[in-house]
């Protein structure tokens, strides 16, 4: 048995010793008298239909219930409020999360409110109520003693559970307040309804039941109404934190993240299309990113890429509805999914998909405001991947796709920063040339002199040390930087690369030969040193020494070695 299952159980067996006895014991003491099964029915349907569309206040139902259960209780007795009461609970296992979460919830509820009800009804009998009275000042006094009781208790013991279970309490002192202030309301709809059923009869429905279930709707349009502004604003807000991230992995990250805490989803799935197959780029659970080992799904496999068949975005309130859909990796705890393609251009450039543990936990508007935030999210990609490849043709080498001299310039001085504060003990420039490099050219053609760069380059980077940078200073010169390098192992690194350059077969294909045919050269170099902190804690006057070795003490003294800088 999990854990869960254990829960549970206590929560029933407690339910059990409680309850059913409980309503043996009150029927005996306390028999229903002159009870209108047609209004008890009535009671029992209204007071359901009040918990399951409750009033929403700030993102939190707000339950009215007791204007019915008090009126239940003051023509009927005690036992009938039970039965209405615990009639009315069964209304929270269509709004909750999982089965065990429904059952462990409506046995805390229906214990609870057992217990207040009696203690409540305790109060009333205490300051001289009467069934049936129609005494005003006694029946408001004795009214507001039930209701005080019965909203002391429930917070007490609501108080009592969050420290037991050491959760973090969301209510404030002015929510509190709040809920308090609810008995204003309930006490004369309940003294209403209770004036209006003894004088006229079953029509007193007619006239109060109706109003209120009509100012409910029109509370939840509202409320709906600022939900959903305060969604387009935040929203609005995503969109331009996403558009001032500079790469596209940012962006990537950034969405996923915000989406998943702005819907409040436990799953969060985001889909890369590339010619009608779908790749997990991104993933988040319970708002923490997680790396998922997932095949790609082709069109029509799972739900991401049943909405890349279909082309349009799918909401399911309940696991049973898209369980025979699933493809590959998929939660247990799963039951409510919204999933979306991202498009641009009218070309779907991804699928976007949310996951719930509760049921029922997507509308139709978090479709269009997610529509909304995958368009600020396509555009800030785009602006993203211009802006990489912007920087990439600014400090990058077209021709060699290496840093070019602006670059490490600016890295080398960065690099230098970071050597006078302390974090390395040795920062070394190596300056690589390539002997008799205009001959190459000469020979084969300048077409094959870029072909050696190339091919050059990939080797320069295969060799790069970590925290090292390499890049091409100019011409057929390279540069090497090399933090925390001293000039000792600097020296044995440009010696190893210089003779694995050596030994390399560099294969062309000549511009000048008639023949064209493909051919093997060699080529050899001459590499100067000089190091931080022997030579100089400087950066340029480190590059001019690089370079002074690599000419008077390397290529004068017959090329094809190294040198290192000698003051």
């Amino acid at each position: 048995m999990t854990a869960i299952d254990r829960s549970t159980m206590k929560y029933f067996l407690l339910w059990l010793l409680i309850v059913p006895p409980g309503m043996y014991v009150v029927f005996i003491n306390y028999p229903p008298v002159q009870v209108v099964w047609s209004n008890v029915a009535i009671f029992m349907i209204l007071s359901f239909l009040t918990i399951y569309f409750p009033f929403i206040r700030k993102g939190t139902p707000v339950f009215l219930v007791m204007w019915l259960t008090i009126p239940a209780f003051l023509m009927y007795g005690l036992f009938i409020e039970i039965i209405v009461m615990q009639f009315a609970i069964l209304a929270t296992l269509f709004s909750s999360s999982g089965p065990l979460t429904l059952q462990k919830r409506f046995f805390f509820n229906s214990t609870l409110f057992f217990i207040l009800s009696v203690l409540a009804s305790f109060a009333y009998y205490g300051v001289g109520g009467e069934l049936g009275s129609t005494k005003f000042w006694l029946m408001f006094v004795s009214v507001l003693s039930y209701q005080l009781v019965h909203s002391i208790v429930n917070d007490i013991v609501l108080r009592i559970y969050v420290r037991y279970k050491r959760i973090r309490s969301l209510y404030t002192a002015n929510e509190i307040l709040a809920d308090y202030a609810i008995v204003l309301v309930i006490i004369p709809l309940a003294l209403s309804l209770y004036y209006m059923i003894y004088i006229i009869g079953s029509g007193a429905f007619l006239l109060l039941v109706v109003p209120f279930f009509f100012i409910t709707f029109i509370v939840r349009l509202y409320n709906n109404s600022e939900k959903i502004n305060r969604y387009l604003k935040r929203a609005g807000d995503i969109g331009q934190e996403l558009s001032a991230m500079m790469t596209e992995q940012e962006v990537i990250d950034a969405f996923v993240s915000k989406v998943s805490n702005l819907f409040e989803v436990d799953f969060a799935y985001l889909f890369d299309h590339q010619d009608g197959w779908l790749e997990l780029i991104s993933s988040y659970e319970y708002g923490k990113p997680k790396n998922i080992e997932m095949e790609r799904l082709a069109s029509g496999q799972g739900l991401a890429g049943l909405v890349l068949q279909k082309n349009e975005p799918m909401i399911y309130s309940a696991r049973e509805e898209w369980l025979m859909t699933i493809q590959g990796y998929t939660p247990s705890e799963l039951q409510s999914v919204l999933c979306i393609p991202i498009m641009r251009n009218q070309k779907i450039e991804g699928v976007l998909l949310l996951g719930s543990n509760k049921k029922s936990a997507f509308e139709v508007y978090h479709l269009e405001i997610l529509d909304l935030l995958c368009s600020y999210f396509t555009i800030s990609v785009e602006k993203a991947r211009y802006m990489q490849e912007a920087v990439m043709k600014n400090e990058r080498c077209a021709l060699t796709g290496l840093y070019n001299y602006r670059y490490l310039e600016e890295r080398l001085a960065y690099q230098m920063e970071q050597f006078n504060s302390g974090v390395y003990d040795n920062l070394s420039v190596v300056m690589l040339d390539i002997d008799y490099f205009k001959k190459v050219n000469d020979t084969y053609g300048h077409q094959s002199g870029n072909d050696i760069l190339y091919m050059l380059a990939r080797k320069l980077e295969a060799a790069l040390p970590e925290e090292g940078t390499v890049g091409r200073y100019g011409g057929e010169e390279f540069v090497y930087i090399l933090p925390g390098m001293t000039k000792e192992a600097a020296y044995d690194f440009a010696e190893n690369l210089r003779t694995e350059i050596g030994g390399y077969d560099f294969l062309i294909a000549p511009d000048l030969d008639k023949d064209k045919y493909s051919k093997t050269i060699h080529i050899t170099c001459c590499m100067g040193i000089s190091s931080a902190p022997d030579d100089t804690d400087e950066a340029m006057t480190l590059l001019r020494n690089a370079d002074r070795s690599l000419y008077i003490g390397a290529k004068q003294a017959g090329r094809n070695r190294v040198a290192t800088y000698v003051k």
